[in-house]
């Protein structure tokens, strides 16, 4: 289950900021990931199953949006959590 949005968005950052290798203060929630800061596809898969791991949401199959920011992934991951609930 997935925590309150702020929760989400601070541990998405720190998860960011560990695969690309940089401080957590530079992967602000509306940075973009891919044009700003150079993450690749591989990178923000592993995000992706991680954070599903961590709040038992299914991301396999997922579409990535558009723009990557940590607060368009919290938000994927909001709605695809609220789709699986029972």
């Amino acid at each position: 289950m997935l925590p309150e949005n702020d929760a989400v968005l601070q541990n998405l950052q720190k998860m960011y900021a560990t695969v690309l290798e940089l401080p957590e203060d530079v992967v602000t929630p509306d940075v973009d990931l891919e044009a700003e800061l150079g993450l690749d596809s591989l990178q923000h898969r592993i995000v992706l199953a991680r954070a599903g791991e961590m709040w038992a949401v299914d991301t396999a199959g997922a579409e990535s949006p558009a723009t990557l920011t940590v607060r368009s992934v919290a938000d994927l991951l909001q709605h695809l959590g609220s789709t699986t609930k029972g």
